[in-house]
């Protein structure tokens, strides 16, 4: 097995867990607006101590309780309508999404067309939008206006916002234009660690939700490469075929325990003893 180096949560996971956990401790009740991380062994044990997701709408008895707003930020009108509802709001969105959203405020309010290389529905960017209101999310190459900046998703991957940026400069006319990768270097590691890793592997394991963003892009990126299983709990391996394997790569997302990884490496091992 070759099982990468960069693994488990990032910063801003790790973050946004640890002031949660705190909160669970001193309160009674407390809710998260939409899931924390994009991990759902994550979200079922915070379900386990009593945290409740909030989708929609808010209930009714929440005055006395704590609101949590997850790592990948909200819209800035959703932080101001909480406040004026719970007791508490506790800010747990990841210091380098934040840098996102007031890096495009920034360059919206200078005059700038700004252009975010996205998905749409990603809640990173349903929150970006309050803070950019004009800004165009995609992930298409786009004909750029006289006076443009172009950011990115803190997930997505280097390689295609390159790529990107390339093609929409290539498409279009303009006078004044700005380029600020915005991409979370972890993520980048991970994408440049999981090329390498899928290099050298009959088949590579990539753990973590499949509703992250930058677990599905390194699955994307290994798959390119070689055989690929994307899986989003230790026991899905017990159903993968691994017949004809000699090497396995491992790699996680940023939203994946390390308790997690540990399972997964505890169940090939013992499936390969029992052989």
């Amino acid at each position: 097995m070759i099982v990468a180096e960069d693994v488990g949560f990032c910063f801003g996971v790790n973050r946004a867990l640890e002031i949660a956990l705190s909160e669970i401790s001193k309160n009674e009740r407390v809710y998260t607006l939409g899931e924390l991380v994009h991990n759902k062994t994550v979200i079922q044990s915070l379900k386990q101590k009593g945290v409740e997701v909030i989708e929609k709408e808010i209930p009714e008895d929440a005055k006395d309780s704590v609101l949590i707003i997850r790592a990948h930020g909200v819209p800035e009108e959703e932080i101001k309508k909480a406040k004026e509802t719970f007791k508490k709001v506790v800010d747990t969105t990841c210091p380098i999404v934040l840098n996102l959203f007031k890096t495009a405020q920034q360059m919206y309010q200078s005059g700038y067309r700004v252009f975010i290389f996205g998905k749409k529905d990603h809640p990173e960017m349903n929150a970006l939008v309050s803070y950019a209101p004009t800004a165009l999310i995609t992930t298409e190459p786009v004909v750029l206006e006289a006076k443009s900046c172009i950011l990115s998703q803190t997930t997505m991957s280097v390689e295609e916002f390159n790529t990107f940026v390339l093609s929409s400069i290539q498409m279009s006319v303009y006078k004044e234009l700005r380029v600020i990768n915005t991409i979370c270097d972890v993520t980048a590691r991970r994408e440049r660690e999981t090329k390498k890793i899928s290099q050298e592997s009959d088949l590579v394991i990539v753990l973590g939700g499949k509703n992250s963003s930058n677990t599905s892009k390194l699955a994307k990126i290994a798959s390119k490469i070689t055989r690929v299983v994307h899986i989003e709990d230790p026991s899905e391996v017990e159903k993968t075929d691994l017949s004809g394997i000699n090497t396995i790569g491992i790699v996680t997302g940023t939203s994946t325990p390390k308790e997690d990884l540990e399972i997964l490496i505890g169940k090939i091992l013992h499936r390969r003893e029992k052989k």
